[in-house]
């Protein structure tokens, strides 16, 4: 049984707990969720009913730092949940880093560390033989990574163009659709909850950015970093240039691209029936393959949907470790 500690308590975060606490993944024991706060552990397992809606409402809660809960391996996996931070990653990328230098598996849906520091955090985990899945922080619960790495790895990867934010989607479907202005737009999505009070990462292209970074450097090598990107975002966009591109029988979405040419992430004309012309808050990718060429996946890429790569990946660690326990 392995001992499974949460950083992160959040939309995921809680979510997640209470799956876990009523034995979403037979072979993991939910002991420890934590968050800025502090934790709340128990050596025999959490129950749903130690589960409050805010930790500081819990009586058995320790108002000292998560890092505890790695630094005196109380736990086998982590999964780390806390926010993304652009800058440095953190406290997330220490969270993860303490943890793979101790052994213990790491999930993640934090696309910081993960956009940040890849190859040494990939590194790190084959030294110290630990896992790091992170399918979670790119496309929500649509496989990306795991499709490529699980059924395709025999086949080259040549390029990646998708749609990868579903604020700025649900936002330019809105414009075309409805003929709304950005900003009536993403006042809706604000009033909806697809678009947070301070939208920045969104509308300038950066969380579109981060997401290409880490598909790139997880499924084509590419050692790039963030600065690589060239970025531009929507705020630009005008209700004109959106009706033009109707007439044309096309419409206009933020796409990231990573080829030989680089890293680029830019609104985009594209046709109405084009595969990755999806609308609302879906993601859609399209790799291109040396073999098989063109493959479209679609999805709902955040938000609830997360909660299924993280259960997945959860998974994943406790195969592995179930037949390393046999060898």
């Amino acid at each position: 049984m392995l001992r499974c500690v949460i950083i992160g308590y959040g939309f995921l975060g809680k979510r997640l707990a209470k799956l876990l606490a009523a034995g979403a993944v037979e072979g993991v024991k939910l002991v420890g969720v934590a968050s800025s706060k502090g934790y709340i552990y128990e050596e025999s397992g959490l129950t749903l009913v130690d589960l409050p809606d805010e930790l500081q409402s819990s009586r058995a809660l320790k108002p000292s730092p998560a890092i505890e809960l790695i630094d005196r391996g109380l736990t086998d996996l982590l999964v780390e949940l806390t926010p993304t931070n652009i800058r440095d990653g953190e406290p997330g990328l220490s969270h993860i880093k303490l943890a793979l230098e101790h052994g213990i598996d790491v999930v993640t849906a934090n696309k910081g560390p993960i956009a940040l520091a890849y190859d040494e955090l990939m590194e790190l985990a084959e030294e110290t033989g630990s896992m790091l899945l992170h399918e979670a922080t790119v496309g929500g619960g649509i496989p990306l990574i795991s499709l490529k790495n699980r059924c395709l790895a025999a086949d080259e990867l040549l390029s990646i163009k998708g749609i990868l934010n579903g604020t700025t989607n649900y936002i330019l479907s809105r414009m075309h659709f409805e003929e709304m202005t950005l900003e009536l737009a993403l006042r809706e999505a604000q009033m909806l909850g697809i678009a947070e009070r301070d939208p920045t990462l969104d509308l300038e292209g950066i969380d579109t950015a981060l997401k290409l970074v880490i598909l790139a450097n997880s499924l084509m090598n590419a050692g790039k970093k963030l600065s690589d990107v060239k970025i531009k975002g929507i705020t630009g966009i005008t209700s004109e240039a959106i009706a033009a591109a109707k007439e044309s029988g096309m419409t206009i979405k933020l796409i990231g691209t990573a080829d030989e040419n680089g890293l680029r992430v830019a609104p985009k004309l594209v046709r109405l029936n084009d595969p990755i012309c999806v609308h609302g808050t879906l993601n859609a990718v399209s790799f291109n393959f040396k073999i098989l060429r063109r493959l479209t996946i679609i999805g709902e890429g955040a938000g609830e949907s997360t909660i299924s790569a993280l259960l997945n990946d959860i998974y994943e660690v406790v195969k592995a470790r179930a037949r390393s326990s046999r060898t």
